[in-house]
Parts: C-alpha cells; sequence; structure tokens
C-alpha cells in the first residue's frame, strides 16, 4: 500500500451493513472526488487488524467505534474524531437458538472482534449489571460480523452483537435475539470516522475535504429523492435485502444527520477508564479527541 500522496487518503473500515452506506454513498456519488479526495478503501475484518494499520501508518482513516479512538490515545495512537460514522446502530445480541435469555449465557463462549474494545466494554458492562465476574463468561475474538455469525451457525460459539442487516437471517433461521444495543445502551454513541492526528493536522485540506463529502454523502442520503439509488447502492456493497434496505433507509430518514457530541465521548471515555489500567491519569476532556480539537 502506497503512502499518501496530495489528494489521496487510505481508509479502513471493519464490518460492512448500513453504518458504512455513507462511505458507499459518497464513493459511487463522486462526492470525494467533488472535494479532490482520493478514497483508498480497505475492509480490514478486524478492529486488531485496523488499529495496527492506524497505529503504523498504513491508514490515515477509520471507521470504529469511538472506545477505540479513545484506547489508542492511552497506548501512544493519536486519533481525532473527523464525523460521526452514522447513529448509534441498533446492533442485536443474537444467541444459538438453546439460549433463551441473556443470564443463560453465563459459562459460554461468545464472539467478538476484540476482546477488550467495541462492543465487548459493552458486553462487559451488561454482564457486570447482572452481578457475572469476568471468569463467568469467555470473549473469543473472531473477526467482523460476518464471521462471527458464521461461529454461531456452527455452534463453536454461542452469542454475539450482529450488525444489522446479517442479524435478521440468523433470527429467522431459529437463532435467538437477546437484546439490542439500543435496548441496553440507549445513550451510548455510534461509530466515528476518526483519523491519525498527525495526518490530519499535515493535511488539513484533504481531512476538511473528506468531512465535506462525508457531510454531502448524508445529506443525499436523507434526500427522499435518492431513495431508489440509495437502495441499490445497499444491494450491492452492503449485503441487504431491498425490504430491510428500505426500512432501513427510513429509519435515518427520521434520525436525520447523524451526530457526535461532547457528552457522548465523556461516555466511552468513563467506559474505557473503567476497563484499562491508567493508573492515576485523569479522565480528559473530550474536547481534545476531536478534529479541529475543542479543548485544549
Amino acid at each position: 500500500m502506497c503512502p499518501s500522496s496530495s489528494g489521496s487518503l487510505r481508509l479502513a473500515y471493519i464490518s460492512g451493513g448500513f453504518p458504512t452506506w455513507a462511505l458507499f454513498v459518497a464513493k459511487s456519488q463522486g462526492f470525494f472526488e467533488a472535494q479532490n479526495v482520493h478514497c483508498d478503501i480497505t475492509h480490514t475484518g478486524a478492529s486488531t487488524a485496523q488499529m495496527l494499520g492506524l497505529r503504523e501508518g498504513r491508514f490515515d482513516v477509520g471507521l470504529q467505534l469511538p472506545d477505540h479512538v479513545v484506547r489508542a490515545g492511552l497506548y501512544g495512537t493519536n486519533l481525532c474524531v473527523l464525523a460521526a460514522q452514522s447513529h448509534a446502530p441498533d446492533v442485536a445480541l443474537v444467541a444459538s437458538p438453546n439460549i433463551q435469555t441473556i443470564e443463560q449465557l453465563k459459562g459460554h463462549r461468545i464472539a467478538v472482534d476484540g476482546a477488550r474494545s467495541g462492543y465487548a466494554l459493552l458486553l462487559a458492562k451488561l454482564f457486570s449489571s447482572l452481578g457475572w465476574r469476568s471468569n463467568d463468561y469467555q470473549l473469543v475474538e473472531v473477526g467482523d460480523s460476518q464471521q462471527r455469525v458464521q461461529a454461531l451457525r456452527s455452534g463453536e460459539l454461542m452469542a454475539s452483537f450482529i450488525n444489522p442487516p446479517l442479524d435478521k437471517a440468523l433470527v429467522n433461521d431459529g437463532f435467538i435475539r437477546l437484546t439490542t444495543t439500543r435496548e441496553a445502551f440507549p445513550s451510548y454513541p455510534g461509530p466515528v470516522v476518526a483519523a491519525r492526528r498527525e495526518w490530519a493536522d499535515a493535511h488539513p485540506q484533504l481531512a476538511k475535504g473528506f468531512q465535506n463529502a462525508w457531510s454531502k454523502s448524508w445529506q443525499w442520503l436523507l434526500d427522499t429523492n435518492n431513495q431508489s439509488q440509495a437502495i441499490e447502492i445497499a444491494l450491492q456493497h452492503l449485503g441487504a435485502e431491498a425490504p430491510a434496505a428500505q426500512n432501513a433507509l427510513q429509519n435515518l430518514q427520521r434520525q436525520g444527520m447523524p451526530q457526535i457530541a461532547a457528552e457522548g465521548m465523556a461516555q466511552v471515555i468513563a467506559l474505557v477508564w473503567s476497563h484499562e489500567d491508567v493508573g492515576q491519569k485523569e479522565m480528559p476532556h473530550p474536547g481534545i479527541y476531536f478534529w479541529p480539537a475543542t479543548a485544549a
């Protein structure tokens, strides 16, 4: 993979599905090109691979849950949020057909992307609310949603958070939807578009051009005049079926433009601080994680 040149950036995303809709809108509708941004896209399939690529400078921008941004800063990779990737998705915790309640997951192996990040942190928070300790369950790193679906179908693992629309096929085949992220964590923010701050500060016009293209992509996606084209993009790039894509698009249009605010990042910081060995470090002001930063 070549280093970034003027007007180009290397973007990585972990899992597909509806949260990446705006990315493929921007690519297919020429919004990146209109801002003189050439976007080279890589699907990493795992957060560990993506974060390693960002740390080593092989990617400039990544789509991920916001806790990755906070944790990266703790371990020497300075990332900054360029934009909200999407609304907080209603990701289902799906279990094997013989698991009927969350309590029945005790003692079982559960598939996650990364065991110390993303939805694994939310799972740990959910299980902690039941009084469980970390040895009451086992989190097994598998990869993206498609790989986790395969792990559930094989019977190797008992449950996982699965991105829409992939969860629907599992439920149709008898798997059990135990809860969703929106039900269990209604105010927790959704995924973000984050960049290496060193790259963003060195390429401010390119970073701003990306932000403009991303905003245009969402405006286009929310415009009801573009509904048929938007659904075609979902069918081609997101692995969606037409009815699910139409329902998802209508939900997006009701919610409007996604936002990531300081209040949401404060929740993320608190969650990371509760799971990492931060010593005596005070929780930082959430504004430092944005680009441009909103606090010193």
